[in-house]
């Protein structure tokens, strides 16, 4: 049997990318030398050096510069052209070099390398010159990345649909310098990439190919949505994790899902009335989504009910309707609700929602009376608001909801209570409490004593993790049925940072975090003695690139950090050292922003040296 062809890889070019630089041989060093340096960074005896020009050998008094003298580097290629190469195959369009800026730089290094080249020659095929417009990838196995062994990253890459018009969405306001751009194709097209990246994904050997995620749409209206989900469930045993707006949860099409068990939907409702749901989100047959829940339940599917609460057509109506809906959801035993408080950049939502402060405190307190009359889990996205707002204490392991029939459930935890032990060991962090209970979770069939404190009173609870039921399922619920308000902030992130500083004998510290961790984090610095004559000055950059309401830290990009850095200088003598989390730069592990700027280019931006302290994204 012959085998199957494999999707193409193809990039552009352009032949005459530099035709116009008034000295071309120089010019293809330097881009070159530039793309290297933001692919690697150069070591000497151990130690780190920077390199900011070169001198060819037959011009020893000329100094070329790597990158301009302000130390700015132009954006990212983002644009993609979906005209076909000739002579190739037609069906197959071209990728987004600017999405493999963030996910795979050595594709657009390899373009610039090509478009350098043909600056100064011309190829030519059997004595005549030849031109080309693109290049595509060889050996797919020299392209295999490492991989944590989610199915995500095979079945995302058909998150390219949506048959919604959330008023809400992100998406909508997206730049088009965003790296996440990805071309338009036919649904074959994209069928036929995911099955390559399905031949190639191994959870065995924990590798797969590079990524190529856009901003990820609905999976489950991919047409061939439900084919390769059959496909990827005979390779991996792994919970099927599907976010969906629930337009195509008929009762045929949950039983179709039933059989790819074990799964978790994140259904986004938005609200259970079919016309406030048609008006906040469009669609033709809003009420498919609201009759979906019985459904799942009925397949003991485990799910989580999205709420995006939108100011409209007044915030009491938009709270009254969150509170509906929280109801039916708990009527049909969800897993949890989540809520997201509603945003907006400058690039979407004109006229502005309007007092935010007002809507999302109005949101939060409403979920916190709601925790206190309902069984189903309530989660605050980002719950760090709604820490900071209420909890003086900050990342302790209290317990904010308790999923129903779970171990946790069945033994008599309740929402307010405060985890002082496991198993006899002290905790005093989220983070610890979630380690702890998910090692427990691995490792089924002991019981697992807890300390609890409620109200002053402190008691013991044994919770057993094999006394469970619908919906709680082991294989999607990692903390034995406990809900904690977000993954919370490790402390040892103090360790690594002390770590960084001591490696290059700074002592005055430019920190620069969001509004949102700063709380946590100058409190747990504040208690700790690790950083005793340090100095570290905390700053929030402003989110000048999204702009709107949006003040996560994780959607930060270089020039906000750049931006912040000079703000500071203006006031402040320069510090010997700038230290950055690395969650915005984290996504396709290639210290990239969402433009897909490297990190690299903030120091040379504001001449000082820049580090990335590692640590999780905060996605709660």
């Amino acid at each position: 049997m012959a085998e199957e062809t494999e999707y193409v890889f193809r990039y552009p070019i352009e032949e005459n990318a530099h035709k116009d630089k008034h000295d071309p041989l120089a010019e293809m060093i330097r881009i070159q030398l530039q793309s290297l340096l933001q692919l690697l960074s150069l070591y000497h005896k151990g130690e780190e050096v920077q390199a900011d020009g070169f001198r060819l050998m037959n011009e020893r008094e000329v100094i070329h510069p790597i990158f301009s003298l302000a130390g700015e580097i132009p954006e990212p290629q983002t644009q993609f052209s979906a005209q076909s190469a000739s002579g190739q195959n037609e069906n197959s369009s071209f990728q987004s070099v600017g999405n493999a800026e963030l996910y795979e730089p050595r594709i657009p290094h390899l373009k610039r390398i090509l478009e350098s080249l043909l600056s100064v020659v011309a190829l030519e095929s059997n004595g005549k010159p030849v031109k080309i417009d693109g290049f595509r990838l060889k050996n797919l196995n020299h392209w295999l990345v490492p991989s944590a062994g989610d199915p995500a990253e095979v079945f995302d890459h058909l998150a390219t649909r949506c048959d919604c018009h959330c008023r809400f969405c992100y998406l909508r306001g997206n730049p088009p310098s965003l790296a996440l751009q990805q071309p338009k194709r036919t649904a074959e097209e994209e069928y036929d990439e995911a099955r390559t990246r399905l031949k190639y994904f191994s959870p065995r050997r924990r590798c797969a190919l590079f990524l190529t995620l856009g901003s990820p749409y609905e999976v489950l209206s991919h047409p061939y949505a439900l084919d390769l989900l059959t496909e990827l469930r005979k390779k991996t045993d792994r919970p099927l994790r599907l976010s969906t707006n629930g337009n195509k949860l008929t009762d045929e099409f949950i039983s179709r899902l039933s059989s790819l068990k074990p799964i978790y939907l994140y259904l986004s409702l938005n609200s259970s009335s079919p016309t406030r749901r048609r008006e906040i989100m469009g669609g033709e047959k809003p009420e498919v989504a609201i009759r979906a829940l019985p459904l799942l339940k009925k397949r003991e599917i485990a799910y989580a009910v999205i709420v995006v609460p939108w100011p409209f057509p007044s915030v009491k109506a938009m709270l009254d309707d969150l509170t509906e809906t929280i109801i039916y959801a708990d009527q049909h035993d969800a897993h949890l609700v989540e809520v997201s408080l509603p945003g907006a950049s400058q690039f979407f939502s004109r006229p502005p929602l309007g007092n935010l402060e007002e809507i999302w405190s109005g949101v939060v307190s409403t979920i916190r009376s709601l925790r206190e009359k309902k069984q189903i889990p309530l989660l605050v996205k980002p719950s760090m608001y709604e820490e900071n707002l209420y909890e003086k204490r900050k990342n302790l392991p209290r317990i904010i909801g308790v999923v129903k029939n779970s171990p946790a459930a069945h033994a008599g935890l309740k929402p307010g209570d405060l985890i002082l032990a496991i198993n006899g060991l002290p905790v005093s962090s989220r983070p610890q409490a979630r380690d702890i209970l998910h090692i427990h979770h691995l490792h089924r069939g002991n019981s697992v004593k807890l300390l609890i404190q409620c109200q002053g009173d402190v008691r013991e609870v044994e919770l057993q993790p094999d006394h469970f039921g619908y919906p709680y399922v082991p294989e999607t619920d990692h903390h034995l049925g406990i809900v904690f308000m977000g993954a919370g902030f490790r402390p040892s992130v103090l360790e690594n940072l002390q770590s960084l500083i001591n490696a290059r004998g700074a002592r005055r510290i430019l920190f620069l975090s969001s509004a949102l961790v700063q709380p946590v984090f100058e409190q747990t610095l504040n208690e700790s003695s690790l950083l005793g004559g340090i100095q570290i000055h905390v700053r929030i950059p402003a989110n000048r690139f999204f702009g709107g309401n949006i003040f996560m830290g994780d959607l930060l990009v270089v020039q906000d950090f750049v931006e912040a850095i000079r703000e500071y200088l203006k006031q402040e003598p320069p510090p010997d050292l700038v230290v950055i989390p690395s969650s915005p730069f984290a996504l396709g592990g290639w210290g990239r922003d969402l433009t897909g700027r490297a990190y690299t280019d903030i120091a040379r931006a504001v001449h000082l040296p820049v580090v990335l302290l590692n640590c999780e994204p905060i996605y709660d």
